[in-house]
């Protein structure tokens, strides 16, 4: 048998055929030769009788001419798309499967186990347009060919969509929605899936027109829409199922470079309502957007119809026991649908935490935490019996170990039901409870906890530089977008919520803008003040760190703002009489509260704008000269040439400007020696800073010293 030529044929939208990668020719566009050769790919095994296709296709011009007609197709086709290709088998003709493509088939073939990539497949109706003169039997099949593609297709996308949303392309989802409703205008899912996409996209106003564009097509036929659909309908109007309500078509910041991390949690929260509990677990350093995430897991479950509990534990709650669940237990669980049919036990046990949430059952106290965990499984399967659940612990590192070890006992025995159990806790916080650390080693492993811990990790520079772009539509200036993009990413390491607050501070002060573009600007160092008022919620971000501090810690991290970002545990020693072991301690406690980093050999401060705030918030003027001063004495007896660049920008701040002058043009000679041009530059601004009008020595110093640096 000699090789067949490839050959594909398109059935949807309008159909055609290709040959050898190119245009078929017409001969084999001709519509009954087409016809026949889409009908013989999707019948039984590419199999028909002589008899059944003269029916199907020449079924008016009698039988011997029928047959001729379809003998004359088959002779001419062959002569294209290859002599073995219609194969002749007793009074069958049969269509080979060799080298042969049909959309149609490898939909079906794709559309249980992959929906997004059988929906993809998808470019218009079966046969969009096709017809066939004289085949009445033949335009049947189309016809019932193209209601069972519309389904299943229309079903694709709607899966498809459930997929984008998922992985948090609500876009892509309102788009797979729209095309399902095309293909069937009356399918519920694809109105709730368009109606879900809008809303958690912050487009409700475009959810609720979805919606009711839906109604009048029912209204037409005179049908209503069901339950379920005008509940949701309900709760988007009226903003119920966000934690946090915000008005139509609000939306907050864009999401940028942590797409995986939410996808990964959007799943799991799909997981959960189709097959049943999962705990996700979000940790991060402060700010890099564990709360949102939250929240945003949460929202999605309560559109979907779900009572939701959160809980925020302060650091003062670690040592109180149960704060956490009495607080998910006030927050209105015990008065949801279903709540009654939890076992009488159960409700007495769980009363004797939280009786304001109970009233009218009488507590009795629970004999260990085994029996509370038992407590609340009651509870939470009574309660998902009738709609899905939710609970959450945001800062979940401040909750008391008893709640946590009560939820986590309480997963397992709550199989089969759509539940949803959400944490974050920070990454660095010093000493979390046993109770949590034992939860996050249980998430996933086989056996435990079905779910999932997700990490948030900052921005990288190139993060940095998108959020930025789409976050100042007040600069316009491809050079200005730049130097702001690397300004912000300088200032914040790649934080999030430092960005955010950034941008929104630039946003509202249009003063700012034109100090925060110039940058760097000749002169500035790492002393100098930001070009830019740092954004209030930026600095109370911060300042609400500081204040978890001991006074120790305290004292650390003043002194290590007043030199470099990165830390000098013998410059600190020098500025605090503390030993170096107590001040390696303290550092290690700065850096769980995410002031500073460490690297692998040196601790800094996390973002720039940590030690800024803490040289203007938690030193008095006074206290901020002597400390300079001190450090400027402590330096003079290093050699290298960091510590020689630090003395002289400390003693330009404190005087006397001779001095200060002197240092820094020693500095800078001693930088261009060692072949450091940048660090030279930084010792050249100092220096012109400190110069005296009088000072015609230093000015010659000066020029000579900016010839070296510009060669």
């Amino acid at each position: 048998m000699s090789e067949l030529p490839p050959l594909e044929l398109q059935c949807f939208g309008v159909p055609t055929a290709r040959l050898a990668g190119g245009p078929a020719p017409p001969e084999v566009l001709r519509r009954k030769h087409l016809a026949l050769l889409v009908y013989l790919a999707l019948s039984p095994n590419r199999r028909r009788t002589r008899a059944h296709l003269v029916g199907v296709l020449w079924p008016e011009t009698g039988d011997a001419r029928a047959r001729h007609s379809l003998n004359e197709a088959i002779r001419r086709l062959r002569a294209h798309v290859g002599e073995s290709r219609l194969g002749s088998d007793g009074d069958s003709i049969l269509l080979r499967d060799d080298a042969l493509a049909v959309d149609a088939l490898r939909f079906d073939a794709l559309v249980e186990r992959s929906p997004a990539a059988a929906a993809r497949l998808v470019e218009g109706d079966f046969l969009e347009g096709f017809a066939v003169e004289g085949a009445p039997a033949f335009e049947e099949w189309v016809a019932q060919e193209r209601d069972r593609y519309r389904a299943r297709a229309a079903a694709a996308l709607v899966a498809a969509g459930e997929e984008a949303l998922a992985a948090a392309r609500e876009s892509d989802a309102s788009a797979s929605a729209r095309r399902a409703l095309a293909l069937q205008p009356y399918a519920e899912p694809a109105v709730q899936l368009l109606m879900r996409s809008c809303a958690l996209s912050g487009d409700s106003a475009g959810a609720l027109a979805a919606f009711h564009e839906f109604v009048a097509r029912l209204a037409a036929l005179g049908e209503q829409p069901g339950r379920e659909l005008a509940a949701l309908a309900d709760r988007i109007r009226g903003q119920r199922w966000r934690r946090h309500a915000r008005p139509l078509n609000e939306t907050g910041p864009p999401l940028v470079g942590q797409e995986r991390a939410h996808g990964e949690a959007f799943r799991l929260v799909a997981e959960a309502l189709q097959r049943g509990p999962q705990t996700l677990v979000i940790t991060g350093d402060p700010g890099t957007g564990k709360t949102r995430l939250l929240t945003e897991c949460v929202d999605r479950f309560a559109l979907r119809g779900a009572v939701a509990a959160v809980a925020t534990p302060l650091e003062s709650d670690r040592d109180a026991p149960w704060s956490t669940l009495r607080t998910l237990l006030r927050a209105g669980l015990p008065r949801a649908p279903g709540s009654a049919a939890a076992e009488p036990g159960a409700l007495a046990a769980l009363a004797t935490l939280a009786p304001e949430a109970f009233p009218g059952v009488a507590s009795r106290a629970p004999a260990d935490h085994g029996e509370v965990a038992a407590a609340l499984a009651s509870l939470l399967r009574a309660l998902a019996e009738e709609q899905p659940v939710a609970l959450a612990v945001d800062e979940a590192h401040c909750a008391d170990g008893a709640s946590i070890e009560a939820l986590g006992g309480a997963m397992p025995q709550v199989a089969g039901r759509p539940l949803l159990l959400v944490l974050s806790a920070r990454t660095t916080f010093q000493e979390p409870s046993r109770a949590l650390v034992r939860l996050r080693s249980d998430v996933g492993r086989a056996g435990r906890l079905p779910g999932q811990v997700v990490q948030l990790e900052p921005l990288s520079a190139a993060e940095t530089r998108e959020l930025v772009l789409r976050g100042s539509a007040w600069c316009v200036n491809p050079a200005d977008l730049d130097r702001l993009a690397r300004r912000v990413f300088f200032e914040t390491s790649g934080n999030p919520f430092l960005i955010v607050t950034m941008l929104q501070g630039l946003e509202k002060t249009a003063v700012l803008r034109a100090e925060a573009l110039t940058w760097p600007r000749p002169g500035v160092t790492i002393e100098e003040p930001l070009p830019m008022s740092v954004p209030s919620l930026a600095r109370q971000a911060v300042l609400a760190r500081v204040a978890e501090l001991d006074a120790a810690s305290l004292q650390v991290l003043r002194a290590a703002s007043i030199g470099a970002l990165a830390v000098d545990p013998e410059l600190i020693a020098a500025l605090t009489a503390l030993a170096p072991e107590r001040i390696e301690q303290l550092l290690a406690v700065l850096e769980h509260h995410g002031l500073l980093g460490f690297d692998g050999e040196r601790y800094r401060f996390a973002a720039p704008l940590i030690a800024e705030v803490v040289r203007g918030e938690r030193l008095l003027p006074g206290e901020r000269r002597a400390l300079r001063a001190r450090a400027a004495a402590a330096l003079a007896s290093r050699p290298d040439l960091e510590s020689r660049l630090l003395r002289a920008e400390l003693m330009a701040r404190t005087g006397p400007a001779a001095a200060a002058f002197a240092a820094a043009v020693a500095a800078a000679q001693a930088a261009l020696a060692e072949s450091a041009p940048r660090a030279a530059r930084r010792a050249l601004g100092v220096a012109e800073r400190t110069l005296q009008p009088d000072d015609e020595t230093g000015r010659r110093a000066l020029a000579e010293l900016r010839v070296r640096v510009a060669t």
